[in-house]
């Protein structure tokens, strides 16, 4: 489909087949952008059950990628008897949240106290529903660039609970 972006307000009115003429741009433009463009945003999620705003921030593809080796254990391969590495989802989205909530703390002596808990990411899956931690793992994925793929963060969420 080759229609032009004339006629919608907002690219994000578009069909996504929807023919979009690329900008030209020099190398020295694209150098300026990369020197002058903030390395991290930030994003306020409405939280409805506490009638309040969490602040979550970008994090970089090596802060992820360190999270997930931390989240990963082995398992054996029933069929090739082989040891595999499977990533705890479970743990992965509060270790997300823990790394990428700005606000609230959830390093605070009183939450931990309330919890009888040192472990942080403990209070995140006593405090939080699965919903809310969904929605704060898809606004720091969504705020670190990732577009697309939020169904499939999704489904390692449900997944997650499920075997709970």
């Amino acid at each position: 489909m080759k229609e032009n972006k004339a006629g919608y307000e907002n690219v994000e009115d578009m069909p996504a087949d929807a023919y979009v003429e690329p900008v030209t741009q020099t190398d020295e433009d694209l150098l300026e952008a990369l020197l002058g463009t903030p390395d991290g945003d930030e994003k306020k999620v409405y939280m409805k059950r506490f009638n309040s705003y969490f602040t979550v921030k970008a994090i970089s593809s090596e802060e992820y990628g360190q999270l997930e080796k931390r989240c990963k254990y082995p398992v054996k391969n029933p069929r090739t008897h082989q040891i595999e590495e499977k990533t705890d989802q479970d743990k992965l989205s509060s270790m997300l949240i823990l790394t990428a909530c700005t606000k609230p703390n959830w390093n605070n002596p009183k939450l931990l106290a309330k919890y009888s808990t040192e472990d942080p990411t403990k209070v995140i899956r006593k405090r939080l529903l699965i919903g809310e931690i969904s929605q704060l793992t898809e606004a720091i994925m969504d705020v670190s660039g990732f577009d697309d793929g939020m169904e499939a963060i999704k489904n390692s969420l449900a997944e997650a609970e499920k075997q709970q």
